[in-house]
């Protein structure tokens, strides 16, 4: 399920962004071995990879961990990866290494290109860690350019990756994808409020591995959430939520063998206590899984059963809720329900209730969400050209007829429009464009508001977990 829209060009893109700020200078060199746990170590690949490491403290030698990647955005390096993903509490159980990026930029700081040669360099890095410890798995974590990076080495070596998480993602047009990755489970995690990589981009990269059949693939929205790490970050109730490691733990468990690891990670995610903004497609996903996979136990999937019940019922709830407030024929209003259903069909994609509700309004709301794109070209093109005027008249269409694209809802769009409301006189507005204007903005803002209240709520009340 999802809207019927597609991003023209999202596949031909660069990532240029940057990080969060990196001050520490870095730990002790130590060479990796079985010995060197509990701690993180500097050091350097054979061909002179720079990164940082850490070993968990139990590990153990013949039962083996997990390998997981850290993959920093452009123009950093391997002090990012812990400095936004703390070595104590971050994967616990893995083996967790965060590595320059493959490529200089002659400044200090490094990329990881969508090149041959760097995609050999990480392979050589993960042969190297493979002589050392018994890998059990590897993962992939991606930030920004990493993410892009981190998709084009699973579709280069798909043998070697079982689990990419690509945040603020897209793909690259010469990102592989075949049959060989299709036991791979993949993650585009991007915020809806990203102002660096748009969120579109995840959406349309998403579109790509669905059409190349890949089985586990999904897209987690973040709601509200920017382009920075979104790990430790607050969210809007000032909970530190672990984004990443949730839907590391989602990866991990849909292609894991190992039933104690099958466990954990359903316990790592379903047990999450942030009820608002939690993964309950995922945690769905994960445990319809859970209840056909012979590595589980009995007990371990009658939870699973449980969860995918209360998950169910509480996607009913948004449905009765959203059917008693949507009109018949769309047209906005000072209610919730704009965001509500939006948000609704981003997090509990593929729970039936919320498949049957997009069976009965997709229609009329990818339509709305089209002419929201159209509108939304325009603007930027009429404001990119320094036309002020037309383009208010643009944002305004947006936000009349278009409220369904999510871009309708982005912060900088809405703080333009309310800067050029603020200059009506210089732009010569009309007084019909600024009734129109005083009309809808402040329904639509309102719209914004209590949705996302409706959401939250009925999430918090009734999306406790068994």
């Amino acid at each position: 399920m999802r809207l019927a829209f597609t991003w023209s060009a999202l596949l031909a893109l660069v990532c240029l962004t940057a990080g969060t700020a990196v001050a520490d200078k870095g730990p002790a060199e130590k060479e990796p071995t079985a010995k060197a746990k509990g701690k993180r170590y500097a050091w350097k690949s054979k061909d002179g990879l720079a990164y940082h490491y850490r070993v968990p403290k139990g590990y153990d030698a013949e039962k083996g961990a997990g390998l997981t990647l850290i993959l920093h955005g452009s123009n950093l390096d391997r002090r990012w990866g812990f400095a936004n993903h703390s070595d104590k509490t971050f994967r616990p159980d893995d083996i967790v290494v965060s590595p320059d990026g493959t490529s200089s930029n002659g400044r200090g700081g490094f990329n990881f290109l969508g090149e041959k040669k760097d995609a050999k360099r990480v392979r050589a890095l993960i042969e190297e860690l493979q002589a050392t410890f018994k890998i059990n798995g590897v993962y992939l974590y991606g930030h920004s350019q990493g993410s892009f990076f981190a998709l084009y080495f699973a579709g280069e070596y798909p043998d070697m990756v079982d689990g990419v998480v690509g945040h603020a993602s897209g793909v690259w047009t010469w990102t592989r994808q075949g049959k060989k990755g299709h036991g791979q489970a993949i993650v585009f995690m991007h915020g809806t409020q990203d102002p660096v990589v748009p969120y579109g981009q995840s959406e349309g990269g998403y579109e790509v591995y669905k059409k190349a059949k890949y089985p586990m693939v999904r897209l987690r929205s973040l709601e509200g959430w920017n382009h920075w790490p979104a790990e430790h970050n607050l969210n809007m109730y000032r909970q530190a939520v672990p984004h990443t490691s949730q839907q590391l733990a989602w990866v991990e468990g849909m292609t894991t063998q190992d039933g104690e690891r099958l466990a954990w990670c359903f316990d790592f995610l379903a047990g999450s206590k942030f009820r608002e903004r939690h993964d309950y497609a995922g945690t769905f996903t994960l445990a319809k899984h859970i209840e056909a996979h012979d590595a589980a136990s009995d007990k371990l999937k009658a939870r699973a059963a449980k969860v995918c019940a209360t998950i169910e019922a509480l996607a009913a709830k948004h449905v009765e809720a959203l059917e008693k407030e949507m009109p018949d024929k769309l047209a906005l209003e000072k209610k919730g329900w704009p965001a509500h259903a939006l948000m609704f069909l981003r997090t509990f994609n593929g729970v039936p209730a919320c498949e049957a509700f997009f069976e009965s309004h997709g229609k009329a709301m990818s339509k709305n969400r089209d002419q929201g794109l159209k509108h939304l070209r325009a603007y930027w093109k009429a404001k990119n050209g320094g036309d002020d005027a037309k383009a208010f008249e643009a944002g305004l269409k947006a936000v009349e007829s278009g409220y369904f694209f999510h871009e309708v809802a982005g912060w900088e769009f809405r703080k333009q429009m309310k800067a050029m409301r603020e200059k009506a006189k210089d732009l010569k507005l009309s007084k019909k464009t600024l009734k129109r204007y005083d009309e809808a903005f402040p329904t639509f803002e309102k719209a914004q508001e209590l949705g996302q209240k409706d959401f939250d709520s009925l999430n918090k009340k009734n999306g406790k977990l068994p």
